[in-house]
């Protein structure tokens, strides 16, 4: 909706403008930053911890690609960190405890996942929590209200947390996590019924399918859970729907990956700083770190939820920093004894750079399978195509390359091709509902009418309101000479018998 408005604002067929306003909200992010960062600083005698906070934030590649795809880290990021600096003055104002309820409750709206966060920074503002929940209300308020009167379900915002918490915590977790994109992940989704099932139905159903299924294999969900914690720590990026790895490697955007900052060194100087942080008795920062973390480990590992561990991080770290360079070059001690300081970043230091599985590794099929997703974006139809039958000689299961080579072929009226990459998509996913319409119109087009029909009614069996597709199947039955079978399916279903595309038709 954020987007919708910004774009009918600025108006015009290009995003640069949006992205500028994306920009903007990532320096609002860094000036934050500073502020947060000059009193964590002052405690310290670290005068130039705000600006070195901020030359991470602002250095890490991932921060500024979320921001130049127009997705949402870069506002929860603001909006939390806004919530955070009215939250940090001892003497809060009830105005200012307002202001941290309606900010979070922004944040929330747009990644539910920052509930958890809520939680924490309201319970550490004590004496004024009250007033920043009833701020937390008034922004919820709405979509509780709708949830609550459509869906009979006291849920205060829209999420899809089941399908989330389903994906890391099942017997099959490794796989499920890793799915792409597209027709892959549509599989799994269909299995939820969401003919039958509302969003909060669907959500029920896979947090219980993930309960159960975990509780009968109890080692297999912990050790998902440990994979996940260390998968959390380390240096290698986790993508859900882009890789981008492959976005940097060449092209405009391969600067992006020159730059210094990486998760891997950040983290164990962070986990120093947060020691120091929580001995010196000034544990909010340690509490908000964690309280973003927690959904790593709860649901995935992904590049969208470690970008709001981003800045609490970028803030621990330069006193972690600090800490050893005062150990190595000044024999002194900086709030920890230097045996602390030594465990930390050789038991901490270590593991972000131990291996990991090979799913975390860079795929060159999906980075084909990405570029031909962005010149098909810009009706480049002929590169697109490149890309994607690189994509498929790499991975030949990349049943969303198949389906995009088929849909180009059809585009260009090239049908015996389209059939055969449709029939790739089919073979793995049988009762696609789509690629089956797209398979029975490219048959027809074909002059296949029976082979039309019969991938007509496979569609019609799909569960769901066919009733659309029900008069296409009576037509081609028709069309192929088989009137006994569509009599037989007009008389099965009342709505086609009495349809009017269908009754006025000669028999």
């Amino acid at each position: 909706m954020l987007l919708s408005w910004l774009f009918q604002l600025f108006g015009g067929p290009s995003l640069i403008a949006i992205r500028w306003v994306q920009a903007g909200v990532g320096m609002l992010c860094c000036v934050f930053l500073l502020i947060l960062g000059r009193d964590v600083g002052q405690k310290h005698g670290v005068s130039w911890l705000g600006a070195a906070a901020v030359l991470l934030y602002s250095l890490y590649p991932t921060t500024l690609l979320f921001e130049l795809d127009l997705l949402t880290p870069v506002w929860t990021n603001a909006l939390l960190l806004g919530a955070v600096v009215l939250a940090r003055s001892k003497g809060l104002s009830w105005w200012a405890a307002a202001g941290v309820g309606l900010l979070m409750g922004a944040a929330v709206e747009m990644h539910p996942t920052l509930l958890i966060v809520a939680g924490v920074l309201f319970v550490c503002l004590t004496r004024l929590s009250w007033v920043a929940i009833l701020g937390f209300f008034a922004v919820v308020l709405p979509t509780l209200s709708t949830n609550v009167a459509e869906f009979n379900s006291w849920t205060l915002v829209s999420h899809n947390s089941g399908i989330n918490f389903y994906l890391g915590n099942n017997p099959r977790w490794r796989t499920s996590t890793f799915l792409r994109p597209g027709l892959p992940f549509r599989q799994l989704v269909l299995e939820a019924e969401p003919h039958r099932r509302g969003a909060v139905e669907r959500n029920r159903y896979w947090h219980d399918r993930a309960f159960s299924e975990s509780a009968a294999l109890p080692m297999v969900w912990g050790a998902a859970v440990l994979t996940r914690v260390y998968w959390s720590i380390h240096n290698t990026e986790v993508p859900r729907n882009e890789d981008y790895r492959c976005r940097t490697e060449k092209g405009q955007l391969r600067w992006l990956g020159f730059l210094p900052v990486r998760y891997g060194w950040v983290f164990p100087l962070s986990m120093i700083g947060a020691v120091i942080q929580w001995r010196a008795g000034s544990r909010r920062l340690c509490f908000l770190w964690a309280a973003t973390h927690l959904p790593m480990i709860l649901f995935i590992v992904a590049d969208r939820y470690r970008l709001s561990t981003w800045p609490f991080l970028c803030l621990l770290a330069p006193l972690g920093g600090n800490a050893i360079y005062r150990l190595v070059f000044q024999r002194a001690q900086h709030g920890l004894s230097g045996g602390w300081v030594w465990l930390v970043a050789g038991v901490v230091g270590v593991l972000p750079w131990l291996p990991t599985d090979k799913r975390l590794h860079k795929d060159p099929s999906w980075c084909q399978h990405v570029d031909g997703n962005l010149a098909l974006m810009d009706s480049n139809h002929e590169v697109a195509m490149s890309h994607y039958r690189t994509s498929v000689a790499m991975d030949p299961d990349n049943i969303g390359a198949w389906n995009y080579i088929s849909r180009i072929h059809y585009g260009a009226g090239e049908y015996p091709q389209a059939a055969e990459a449709m029939a790739h998509v089919l073979a793995d996913f049988p009762d696609h509902f789509p690629s089956l319409k797209t398979m029975s119109q490219i048959q027809e087009k074909l002059g296949n009418l029976d082979q039309a029909a019969e991938y007509m009614g496979r569609a019609y069996a799909v569960p769901g309101e066919r009733t659309n597709t029900g008069v296409r199947y009576v037509k081609l039955l028709r069309a192929a000479g088989r009137d006994a079978l569509a009599e037989q399916i007009m008389a099965s279903n009342p709505r086609l018998a009495n349809h009017p595309g269908l009754v006025e038709e000669p028999q």
